[in-house]
Parts: C-alpha cells; structure tokens; sequence
C-alpha cells in the first residue's frame, strides 16, 4: 500500500475545509481508500452500535451515507 503524502494539506478543526474545498484531515484519523470499505460493490452496511448505515458509491464518484 502506497503511503499518502499530507505535507500540503492543513491539519485543522474538522469543520474547516482545505482550499479546494475538501474536508479537512482530522489529526490522528486514520485514512481508508473507499475501495478498501466498499470491496467491489456498489454499497455496503455498517454496523454503529446497533444501527445500520448504508454507505454507497455514486456513478459520478461522490459517496452517501445514509441511515
């Protein structure tokens, strides 16, 4: 697995956003490719405490999550 480089990318409150717009990373998060989460399929459900979300891939791209 190929490591991501941060350097330019600001660490900062998580309600802060970079300047291209994009979520800004949390310090300490950990960073899992979409594609490790979704293993191939167009959704997946996660189990939080209970509760079933549903975590889906967009045909342009963008991921959902609903509950």
């Amino acid at each position: 697995m190929q490591a991501q480089d941060n350097r330019h990318t600001p660490v900062t409150h998580s309600a802060d956003a970079t300047q291209d717009g994009r979520p800004a990373r949390q310090a300490g998060a950990a960073v899992i490719p979409s594609e490790r989460l979704l293993l191939g399929q167009p959704c997946v459900t996660i189990d939080h405490d209970g509760t079933h979300y549903v975590l889906r891939a967009t045909r342009a791209g963008k991921l959902i999550l609903t509950k």
